[in-house]
């Protein structure tokens, strides 16, 4: 019935469309918005996240370890989004 999932080096993420949101899900009339403005309130949430696991270290010392290393993963996201961000918008001005 249930099926193993692959290993987590072997999952391809970007291939797995299943979990998108779509606009005709249960969030009814959804305006979808401007790319470049999407990737920036992306920009925005990953940065507030960032701040959340800093201060998550500072409350819960014992977690610092971990902590360090989920904002390591979100600094390369961010990253990623930066370059993101910098093609859409050469992309507007050409």
């Amino acid at each position: 019935m249930f099926q193993k999932p692959p290993a987590p080096e072997q999952y391809d993420t970007l291939a797995d469309t299943s979990g998108y949101a779509k606009p005709t899900d249960d969030f009814g009339d959804v305006t979808i918005g401007d790319p470049l403005e999407n990737l920036q309130k992306l920009r925005q949430m990953l940065i507030d996240k960032r701040r959340y696991l800093a201060q998550d270290a500072m409350v819960y010392p014992v977690v610092f370890l971990g902590r360090a290393q989920d904002i390591a993963d979100v600094q390369n996201l961010l990253n990623s989004l930066e370059q993101a961000v910098a093609h859409e918008q050469a992309l507007r001005s050409s």
